[in-house]
């Protein structure tokens, strides 16, 4: 609100400039490869916030605020990063020198560039800010993938220790530690190896989101197939939005893997293709590999016979306000 009064007031930086209506024509765009970009960033601010999918049963009211949770976080998040992109273009103005966003010396981090301009003695509440929100990132990035090793190591799609829930706080242990394990292990063995290579990794994670939300799309058309047309609701809930969702996540994600083969796409070049789709089609691969390697252990063999998980399966994780129970080998 500062920088966008100090634009109106005329007190903003030099070569600053008023909003225009055009910044917000999503028909302005002059390349489909950048629409498609732009998506999977799309994708990968949203990725972290479904955190509160996850915690259903962590939740009050689980039938109601988790989901209205999950459609209110992309109208917050649309309002905070298309409200802060227009304050910082309105603020800074496009030039390319100076403090000017088009100035290539600002592109790793424009707010660090601006912090002194904008807030002056106070600009270490931004620093403050932007670690808050890192620390905040670790935690949705280990406590959706914590809960969702545990749904599926109860339906046997994992070793039956990743369903181990502790006994004093109803939470999943084995998996949380695991999960901040490998982040920490990963993170620092990527930036040990190459800081581009990470770089290309962060990239690629779009990927890897578009794959599996459009999983899901398709896998509610079909788990709902039977009461598709019961109602309008269920035709626009479990039919419409869902597939169309999911063939344009698909469509998104086919189109970046081959923008990714560009030796010009990301920080590195690996094996003659870009490092971002050599890290982000490689790592879908090995997971595929690793559940084909999963599916031979005799624990794993009732999942995929279809058995341990199905349309009458029981729901082996309470989805009501009590606590999760815990057997005597400390599963579910």
């Amino acid at each position: 609100m500062f920088t966008l009064w100090a634009v109106f007031d005329g007190s903003a930086l030099a070569g600053s400039t008023t909003p225009q209506a055009e910044w917000f024509n999503p028909f302005a765009l002059t390349s489909f490869s950048g629409l498609v970009e732009g998506v999977l960033l799309a994708l990968f601010i949203y990725w972290g916030w479904d955190t509160c999918l996850s915690l259903n049963e962590e939740t009050k009211n689980l039938k109601r605020i988790p989901g209205q949770a999950a459609v209110l976080t992309p109208l917050i998040l649309l309002v905070t990063y298309v409200g802060g992109a227009v304050a910082a273009m309105a603020y800074a103005g496009l030039g390319t020198g100076g403090l000017g966003l088009g100035n290539e010396g600002n592109a790793d981090d424009v707010f660090i560039a601006l912090k002194d301009a904008v807030f002056g003695p106070w600009a270490w509440l931004l620093v403050a800010a932007v670690m808050i929100s890192a620390v905040s990132s670790t935690q949705t990035t280990i406590l959706p993938t914590a809960r969702g090793t545990l749904a599926t190591a109860v339906y046997k799609a994992l070793p039956r220790r990743f369903a181990q829930v502790h006994p004093r706080f109803y939470t999943p242990s084995f998996s949380t530690l695991i999960m901040g394990i490998v982040a920490v292990v990963f993170y620092v063995g990527m930036t040990l190896v190459s800081s581009n290579i990470l770089n290309d990794t962060i990239l690629s994670l779009g990927l890897a989101i578009a794959f599996y939300y459009a999983i899901t799309g398709f896998a509610c058309v079909w788990h709902f197939r039977r009461a598709l047309f019961t109602s309008w609701r269920n035709a626009w809930m479990r039919f419409v939005f869902p597939l169309l969702g999911a063939l344009l996540l698909t469509a998104a994600f086919a189109f970046s893997v081959v923008d990714m083969l560009d030796p010009d796409y990301g920080y590195t070049v690996l094996f003659g293709v870009g490092g971002v789709f050599v890290v982000g089609v490689g790592s879908l691969l090995v997971a595929v590999l690793v559940m084909i390697v999963w599916s031979f252990f005799p624990g794993a063999k009732p999942f995929f016979r279809g058995e341990a998980l199905n349309r009458d399966t029981a729901v082996l994780v309470p989805d009501e306000d009590l606590p999760v129970t815990r057997s005597v080998d400390g599963g579910i």
